[in-house]
This record gives C-alpha cells, sequence and structure tokens, in this order.
C-alpha cells in the first residue's frame, strides 16, 4: 500500500458497522482540532457537508489532517470525486457478510424505536423486509456505494494498493488500530468498543455461502484486507517524532494567538 505522507491530509472513509464509533474518539485523540468529522442529517436529508482542505494560493491547510466521512456514491458524494484534491485514505473492513447483517439489526432495531431514517423520511426496515433471510438474499446494494469508485474484480488490489496507506480489520480491531498508529506515526491507543448490535433471530448459515457466490468482489476486497492487515508501512521513526514536534508547536502557536479552528469538526 502507498506510504503515508504526513504533509496532505487523509481521508477515513467510514463503512457503517465497521467500528466507526468506536474509532471516532481515537481519531480526535491524535489529530485534535484538524480531525474534522463530516455528518449528514438523515432526519432533514441534507447532504454531507464538505471542509476546505486549501487556501486560496493552493496551499494545504495545516488545521485539516484527516477527514472522517461515510462517503457514499447512491447519494452523490463518493470518493475519489468528492474530495478529488486527497489521494490517501484509510478504512476499517469487516467480513462482508457479518457486516450486512450487523447492518440488517441495527436498523431493525432503530425501526422498532421510530429513529431509523433515509433521506428525511422515518422507514421501518421491517415493512421491506420481514427477518434476515429476506434482507440478506435481497441484499440493497449499499455496501458498494462506500469504496472508491471503478473497483472491480480485474482492478481492486491495483485501486487498494494505489489508494489506501491502511486498511485494518474489524475482527481484528485492537491490532488495527495499533497498526494504523504505526502508519500514521500515532501513539498507540486501547481501544474502546460502542454500538453493539442485538441479534434476536437465527442467522442461517447457509446464506453466508450464497452470499459470497452472489456479491464475489465484496469477499476480494475483505480477503484482499485481512491478507495484508498485520503487515502495515510503518513510519520512520524519524518522522514520526518530526510530526510531533510540528503539531506541539502549531498548538503553541494557536494557543497563543487565539486562531480559530474551521471547517467541520
Amino acid at each position: 500500500m502507498r506510504p503515508y505522507d504526513p504533509e496532505k491530509p487523509i481521508l477515513y472513509t467510514h463503512i457503517p458497522k465497521c467500528a466507526g464509533t468506536s474509532v471516532v474518539r481515537l481519531l480526535r485523540d491524535w489529530f485534535g482540532k484538524r480531525y474534522h468529522k463530516l455528518n449528514q442529517d438523515e432526519t432533514r436529508d441534507i447532504v454531507l457537508p464538505r471542509v476546505e482542505t486549501k487556501d486560496d494560493r493552493g496551499c494545504w491547510l495545516k488545521n485539516v489532517k484527516c477527514v472522517h466521512g461515510h462517503f457514499d456514491h447512491g447519494r452523490g458524494y463518493g470518493l475519489p470525486y468528492y474530495y478529488p484534491e486527497i489521494d490517501q485514505y484509510f478504512t476499517i473492513l469487516r467480513d462482508p457478510f457479518d457486516l450486512v447483517v450487523s447492518m440488517y439489526f441495527f436498523a431493525k432495531g432503530r425501526s422498532a424505536r421510530g429513529q431509523f431514517w433515509f433521506r428525511g423520511e422515518p422507514v421501518d426496515l421491517r415493512d421491506q423486509f420481514p427477518n434476515v433471510e429476506s434482507y440478506v438474499r435481497t441484499y440493497p446494494y449499499w455496501l458498494f456505494n462506500h469504496l472508491p469508485q471503478d473497483i472491480t474484480l480485474a482492478n481492486y488490489e491495483q485501486k487498494l494498493n494505489d489508494q489506501f496507506v491502511y486498511i485494518g480489520i474489524f475482527e481484528d480491531l485492537q491490532t488495527s488500530i495499533d497498526n494504523l498508529g504505526l502508519v500514521l506515526g500515532k501513539p498507540q491507543t486501547q481501544l474502546p468498543k460502542f454500538n453493539v448490535s442485538t441479534y434476536d433471530e437465527t442467522v442461517p448459515e447457509s446464506l453466508r455461502v450464497q452470499f459470497y457466490h452472489d456479491y464475489p468482489l465484496l469477499h476480494r476486497v475483505y480477503q484482499f484486507a485481512l491478507e495484508r492487515y498485520r503487515d502495515p508501512n510503518v513510519m520512520p521513526e524519524q518522522l514520526r517524532q518530526s510530526i510531533v514536534d510540528a503539531e506541539q508547536s502549531a498548538d503553541e502557536s494557536s494557543r497563543d494567538n487565539g486562531s480559530p479552528s474551521y471547517g467541520v469538526a
């Protein structure tokens, strides 16, 4: 995978049900005010906001180092076109079958409480999908929307190697976070866990085999990450220390000057 360039911002492309809630606190600790989480309000169908990354001269803004969002082709703000100037990403993946099952139970639980919204309207997932099998067998194609554009069975390895500095694995999250820290030159951190879905139906194992057959690209992308997440492109110690020194200096300057923080945080 490509080496991380700390002089440029990096995108965290947050795939739903892949530990994003757990990662938020970590990224705030790592990047401070240079971390920007882009939030979409589904209750009002507000599209994803965009924080600017360059000044009028085309130079990178020093207060934008990490941009986090649910980048989504289905809503018109996918990658790379929503942030064409940023060419380095990281993410956390999960076995795609388990991910889709988790999303079903998450949406089902929110629907039961009247809290599941889509494009400004409350939606009850149970009306269309009465059980997990009906959801998986007629899987809504949303997961592909969160991957970078034009990934195919023929080119996925090249695309992922060219665009990502690291892809972690939900099933071994602490190791993934430790290795992500090595790639980004950030300190090791014990990650808390939040937002766990409750399963109140039996999930037939036969569904998994059929899902892999029907969606081979999703399975191949996951296998790609699974084979590589333990071998990160570690940042050299000298470069890591220079980043730490530069960030400390910038923080001190910001406090002294009372400089504001720009963008969506």
